[in-house]
């Protein structure tokens, strides 16, 4: 039997979407345990009218704790041989625990990695894991997954999709490390479990199947942040995982690296008002660009590119003459001022920002603007070196 644990806290509008789509998997034999943690929208009444029409549905309401908080409990009364996780405002496809299932069972592995599939306003893009679709044991894990897990590039690029959604792992691994989670982890919930989980596990399959559909909302895509809070925040995530990875330094040395990389990257996205000016004045960190007398266009409306963006409009906000995406239209429809990548072409003395982590990304960015004519001496790409990190890891030790 399989446990499936949804955490769920003022998300009525998409709670029924998520538990129906649960409630009509092909696989049968499962609990599904809705955590409320702590409602106060309805999602709480949307809970118990399932309990009285599935035998199959629990429901536990508890004080508002955070996400963790609520995993915790779900699994404090899990019965089943394996744990899956769903967020309560995403949902699955029919055959999804079907195929976890049959995973694990065929080759009595610790955990099942799939895919995931990204909505965005009846956009869907399909997402599969960095690393080969196959059979790792633990051979074949410290020689092909460890060394890549939260750093699969020189920058940002992970191995693996890090998040709890879309994998079965065996109770007992789950119970080896879910209790020792910080219920203040608010940021990287996901990563602060599955990570260490790898670490454990003895054997995991990797799948190219995306089931999970993964819902982007307007509201997430323009949210506003209290960079302060969620730089402690990311600091808590960083001094747990470095207490968890220290039992395996030895072993796998890179992962002082991989952690090193990955709280940077969450630093860029999170809190970047804090780390923009650390190379001095009119110096824009970390692409080393000197903020002078051209005007700059901002290339990418990701997580980064939104943070660079609104560094330079509250800024330099004269100084920022465009921004622009390949997925334009997916940023506009939620009310960002984001352009094609064709009208770079427009401003002819304007420099172009790369604001993207992933350097193997950025580096194809940068072959398409040069055919389209755009000089090199134009593009800037992010440039973090090894003392940047060291410095400002030392702020948080």
């Amino acid at each position: 039997m399989i446990s499936l644990i949804v955490p769920v806290y003022n998300i009525k509008k998409y709670l029924d979407r998520c538990v129906s789509s649960i409630l009509t998997q092909t696989y049968k034999e499962f609990e599904l345990i809705l955590v409320d943690d702590g409602s106060t929208d309805g999602s709480s009444d949307v809970c118990d009218f399932y309990v009285r029409q599935d035998s199959r549905v629990i429901v536990i309401h508890k004080q508002n704790g955070g996400l963790v908080s609520a995993r915790k409990s779900g699994l404090k009364i899990a019965q089943g041989e394996y744990i899956g996780f769903v967020d309560g405002d995403d949902w699955i496809e029919p055959q999804m625990y079907e195929h976890l299932m049959s995973l694990v069972t065929e080759y009595q592995a610790d955990m099942a990695l799939g895919g995931s599939i990204e909505d965005v306003n009846g956009q869907t893009i399909y997402k599969t894991n960095y690393l080969k679709p196959g059979v790792y044991d633990k051979e074949r894990l410290c020689r092909d997954v460890y060394p890549y897990m939260l750093c699969a590039g020189e920058f940002f690029c992970m191995g693996v999709q890090p998040y709890i959604w879309n994998k079965l792992i065996r109770r007992d691994l789950t119970n080896k490390h879910m209790w020792t989670i910080d219920d203040r982890i608010r940021i990287g919930e996901d990563v602060a479990a599955v990570v260490p989980m790898l670490l454990m596990a003895d054997k995991v399959v990797i799948s190219d199947a995306c089931d999970y559909h993964y819902c982007i909302r307007e509201t997430s895509m323009m949210r506003q942040k209290n960079e302060n809070r969620e730089w402690d925040e990311v600091c808590i995530l960083h001094r747990f995982l470095e207490s968890v990875f220290s039992i395996y330094l030895l072993k796998y040395a890179d992962l002082e690296r991989q952690l090193s990389h990955y709280t940077i990257g969450n630093m860029l996205t999170r809190a970047y008002e804090k780390l923009a000016g650390k190379d001095g004045a009119n110096i824009l960190w970390p692409f080393g660009y000197q903020i002078g007398a051209n005007k700059c266009i901002v290339y990418s409306a990701g997580n980064f590119g939104q943070a660079v963006y609104g560094y330079l409009q509250r800024n330099h906000g004269e100084k920022c003459a465009l921004w622009v995406d390949r997925q334009y239209q997916r940023y506009r429809s939620c009310g960002m001022s984001v352009c094609c990548v064709e009208d770079v072409l427009k401003e002819k003395q304007a420099d172009i920002l790369i604001a993207v982590l992933s350097l193997e990304l950025a580096k194809v960015i940068r072959e398409d603007l040069l055919r389209m004519g755009i000089s090199t001496e134009r593009i800037y790409c992010i440039n973090v070196t090894d003392d940047d990190i060291k410095e400002i890891l030392l702020s948080i030790c």
